[in-house]
């Protein structure tokens, strides 16, 4: 009896002791998910707050124009902030570099370089283009920053990234109305305007590269300063 007494107090403690981590391992789950759900709600909160505190519908860019709205001190993140810089100001670089392309191809073609009148159609076209195709990249980078949205923000790396291709591309080919590194022998061995192709040819090779240059550095600064989902650094979706 005394042992049937002592097992069943036994069963009874181990029982107990049960209960006793299940309601702890309950409590324990209950507030880490508390606590997950709460640091969620509050990086929700936050990006809500950033977003209307931000007046989207106040266009003013580009000046004249005023179709997108632009103010570098909506991204509050100092990283951030500075890659959406970097990115404005390749934007800038590379619409200058194609409008003198078609400066150049203009001046070649009123020298009379064959086919230099229909590479000035293309670069008026490719002027075009870039100027609203990549306001769009950059107004993706710049508002997908601001808000940490991480849509936004990839849309700005893919297309920044096909970009880089082209800037590098147009920084050596020789062809069409680009005037890369390899453009060089051409324009010296043309039988009109040579000195002055040549001398074009430097200065547009050279334009593309820095471009290439600023906007390797921009994407990486995009890329390396999100804070989305998708980011590196972590941080709300």
């Amino acid at each position: 009896a005394a042992a049937a007494a002592a097992a069943a107090a036994a069963a009874a403690a181990v029982a107990a002791a049960k209960m006793s981590m299940g309601m702890v391992s309950g409590l324990v789950g209950g507030a880490v998910k508390s606590h997950i759900s709460g640091t969620i709600a509050g990086m929700r909160q936050q990006r809500a707050d950033q977003q209307s505190a931000v007046d989207w519908e106040d266009y003013n860019y580009p000046p004249w124009i005023n179709v997108l709205h632009y103010h570098l001190g909506d991204v509050e993140d100092p990283a951030a902030r500075s890659a959406v810089q970097w990115s404005h100001v390749n934007y800038i670089m590379c619409c200058a570099t194609f409008a003198l392309n078609v400066l150049g191809c203009t001046a070649l073609a009123a020298g009379g370089v064959q086919w230099k009148g229909l590479h000035m159609v293309y670069a008026i076209f490719n002027l075009i283009i870039y100027a609203i195709v990549g306001m769009y990249s950059f107004y993706n980078g710049y508002k997908g920053l601001a808000t940490q949205n991480g849509r936004m923000t990839t849309n700005y790396i893919g297309l920044q990234s096909l970009f880089l291709v082209f800037m590098f591309a147009a920084s050596i080919a020789s062809g069409a109305n680009y005037n890369g590194w390899a453009n060089i022998g051409k324009a010296s061995d043309s039988e009109k305007m040579s000195g002055f192709w040549v001398a074009w040819t430097y200065t547009e090779a050279s334009l593309w590269t820095v471009d290439f240059a600023v906007g390797a550095g921009a994407l990486y600064k995009v890329v390396t300063s999100r804070k989305d989902a998708y980011g590196s650094r972590g941080g709300g979706a």
